[in-house]
């Protein structure tokens, strides 16, 4: 409803509740004058009233719909003291509370643009720092791609298309130590042995032993198999490597010898024995073919001190007391080579005719 309209209702209204006032007397012109300028006053009055009222509601009205599209939820106190002031019957007061509502509203109004504004700058500036970190990862990234490529050349695969935010799986393959490769072979030796493929098994520990030379008793096992299969050029190869791999392991030249002796080479089997000699404890085969030899390429001095070790160890090898006796007696030590004959004849494990030759021996040394 319009204020026009509204003011056409209260003066018709009025008319209708003053209907005397149109037939009032003349004389009374002066009393009408006044009660028609009451009249005018409360209708004014009135109309003042109403249009403060509907411009309290329209702020009201234009502060909610302000706040709404902010997104921030407020109630309007102009809106809500408008109740409380309209029941109060002072015009004065109504003048007045209007206003500064109006003005309340208004500085609440600003506050809630404020808000809203620091809002979208706040927005816009995070927005702003993804921007610039998005555009700074990828150059960070893919500087790391390019040292990890000059560190590493052995990837299978490495991180590329940075700028397109892809990734690639980055594998790098594992490496091995020695021991493990030659685990692996030796496995598979064994199983290829257990299906009867001993040539397959050889193989594989050959492949071990040139991964570990060191592995003396493999390297001796894979000799006696070559030497077996008629490959004695291998199995020689196979023992001098290892003769210099493992000087210290006697069993290399004591094989190395009797190969030698089977081929009929008695001097490269005794030059075999003379490298590296070992201690005698634990080594008696060993000390035994180096002392035969050695009384062989008479060599009688050296013999006497192989067999005295070797009876050091077994006091009671008479075979060992009649060949320290030859030794000395070659020696043309009579005294300790009679006593040597004789302590020969005292054990038990010699042949009638080591004792024939004892005996004989023992005859020719007294008559001197």
């Amino acid at each position: 409803m319009s204020i026009i309209n509204k003011m056409h209702q209260d003066f018709q209204q009025v008319q209708q509740e003053q209907p005397i006032l149109a037939y009032m007397p003349e004389k009374k012109g002066k009393q009408k004058a006044l009660l028609l300028l009451l009249i005018a006053l409360l209708l004014a009055s009135s109309l003042g009233l109403s249009y403060l009222i509907f411009t309290q509601e329209q702020a009201a009205k234009e502060t909610e719909i302000q706040v709404i599209k902010s997104g921030v939820s407020l109630v309007s106190p102009a809106k809500a003291a408008t109740t409380g002031l309209l029941e109060e019957s002072s015009v004065e007061t109504v003048t007045a509370q209007p206003v500064q509502q109006k003005i309340s509203a208004t500085n609440e109004l600003k506050t809630v643009k404020a808000q809203v504004k620091a809002k979208k700058q706040k927005k816009t500036s995070s927005n702003q720092d993804n921007v610039k970190a998005a555009a700074v990862a990828p150059k960070a990234v893919s500087g790391k791609t390019v040292s990890a490529k000059k560190t590493s050349s052995k990837t299978s695969s490495s991180v590329k298309n940075q700028d397109n935010g892809k990734k690639h799986l980055e594998i790098k393959t594992a490496q091995l130590s020695k021991a493990q490769l030659a685990q692996i072979h030796l496995k598979e030796a064994d199983k290829a042995q257990a299906k009867g493929g001993f040539e397959l098994a050889a193989k594989k520990r050959l492949q071990a032993l040139t991964l570990l030379p060191n592995l003396n008793d493999l390297r001796k096992s894979l000799a006696l198999y070559y030497y077996g299969q008629g490959d004695v050029d291998k199995a020689s190869r196979l023992l001098k490597k290892g003769a210099l791999v493992s000087p210290d392991y006697p069993d290399f030249n004591l094989m190395l010898s009797r190969i030698a002796l089977k081929a009929g080479d008695q001097q490269k089997a005794y030059l075999y024995l003379e490298q590296h000699p070992p201690k005698v404890e634990g080594n008696l085969d060993y000390y035994v073919s180096h002392a035969v030899l050695a009384q062989k390429f008479k060599k009688y001095e050296q013999s006497e001190q192989l067999y005295t070790s070797l009876l050091s160890q077994r006091p009671n090898n008479g075979r060992w007391r009649m060949s320290l006796a030859i030794a000395q007696d070659k020696q043309e030590k009579t005294g300790l080579a009679v006593s040597s004959y004789k302590n020969a004849l005292l054990q038990t494990d010699l042949s009638s005719k080591a004792k024939a030759y004892i005996n004989q021996r023992l005859t020719y040394l007294d008559q001197k």
